[in-house]
């Protein structure tokens, strides 16, 4: 059973981000949530006091698990190396 962090491992995520091998889906949906965010028009306006902001809450949310798990599983190939030929 693995263990999951609430706080993100930043100097990994960024590492994840620069590397050009990485696969590029974590990484469009990181980019596509912050702007889907900033942008002014929404799926479900921010004059519905709650609903509004909760299908952004899930957007962003959504996008950094994938991330986060994408980073993970990113560091755990790095740690364990190239597969030994023997």
């Amino acid at each position: 059973m693995t263990r999951h962090r609430f706080i993100p491992n930043l100097p990994g995520i960024w590492a994840y981000l620069r590397d050009s091998k990485t696969n590029w889906k974590p990484k469009a949906l990181a980019v596509l949530s912050l702007v889907y965010l900033l942008w002014p028009v929404d799926l479900v306006p921010d004059l519905a006091p709650v609903l509004g902001w909760l299908d952004d809450i899930g957007f962003v949310g959504i996008a950094a698990w994938y991330l986060g798990h994408a980073t993970n599983q990113y560091l755990n190939a790095k740690e364990k190396g190239p597969p030994r030929l023997e």
